[in-house]
């Protein structure tokens, strides 16, 4: 038997699985510096954008938005 449409299902949820886990780590800027800028940091958000939680959080979600393009491809 030709299980041919079987694999492509499977490999259409594989997909979906992964984008929707990547999608809980892609976070706009204005989130990062939420989640990652405590509350005596800088007034101005240019400043903010260089701490290391922030631009942890950047970096991660870059990397997260890679993988869902490289998936898609």
């Amino acid at each position: 038997m030709n299980y041919h449409w079987l694999d492509l299902i499977g490999l259409v949820f594989a997909l979906c699985g992964a984008i929707t886990l990547a999608s809980g780590i892609i976070i706009p800027q204005k989130r990062a510096l939420q989640v990652g800028v405590s509350r005596m940091a800088e007034a101005s958000d240019d400043k903010n954008l260089c701490l290391s939680h922030v631009r942890n959080e950047m970096r991660e979600s870059r990397f997260a938005l890679i993988g869902c393009v490289l998936l898609t491809i």
